[in-house]
């Protein structure tokens, strides 16, 4: 192994805010899971987790984003030493059983669930982890208000209680998952929550990276 790098639902959430004033998680209290599994089918099959942005794998690059986590890797790839990996039954079931294979591994009182795709997310984590306070737990939301729900840090309990509601959760959505939680709308800074769904998303992230300038438009 590699060594590692340094029915319709209705959403109970507050305001999203930009400076929460609430207690920060710390890093006793979390654990992380990181969807690393999907077909990456706008990008003609390509496996997101080896895409490179700046020299380093996406995988690469969201595992140094997590340092100083116990990380889980759902998805079929090498992983580096000390990450645990585990895959989702049956292959490619949906974000959601692969979310539900994560936690089975997981031992902490909050868990980050998180996509291998997400260039600029070591710049979102103050933000969301400062979010959750006495809530569930705390989403990220991009600067038009749109939620994230692969950018989430929530009560490991409160989410096994969500995940245990369906017999199956093969070809659930996260949405279903998050939909009966408290959690906090969080803002993050922009350009932060750019994800990896198509080639011009691609070249956008390399751009950003390369010129040191991460407020990138996400059409």
């Amino acid at each position: 192994m590699r060594p590692l790098p340094h029915a319709p639902f209705i959403a109970r959430t507050t305001r999203a805010t930009e400076v929460p004033q609430t207690r920060s998680l710390e890093l006793m209290e979390l654990e992380a899971i990181v969807l690393a599994g999907g077909r990456g089918s706008r990008l003609g099959d390509v496996d997101k987790a080896a895409l490179e942005v700046s020299g380093e794998s996406m995988l690469d690059r969201t595992l140094r984003a997590l340092a100083g986590l116990r990380v889980i890797v759902v998805g079929p790839g090498p992983v580096p030493e000390g990450v645990l990996s585990v895959c989702e039954e049956p292959r490619f079931a949906g974000p959601a059983a692969a979310i539900g294979a994560g936690l089975r591994e997981v031992s902490s009182p909050y868990v980050l669930v998180v996509a291998c795709d997400q260039p600029f997310l070591a710049d979102a984590l103050p933000a969301l982890l400062a979010g959750v306070g006495d809530r569930e737990g705390a989403i990220a939301v991009d600067a038009d208000g749109r939620r994230q729900n692969l950018m989430v840090a929530v009560r490991t309990s409160a989410l096994a209680v969500s995940l245990a509601r369906f017999e199956s959760l093969e070809g659930r959505s996260v949405r279903e998952l998050l939909a009966v939680l408290d959690l906090r709308e969080v803002q993050v800074p922009r350009g932060s929550t750019l994800d990896l769904d198509t080639w011009h998303d691609v070249e956008q992230a390399r751009i950003a990276v390369n010129t040191d300038h991460q407020e990138v438009a996400h059409d």
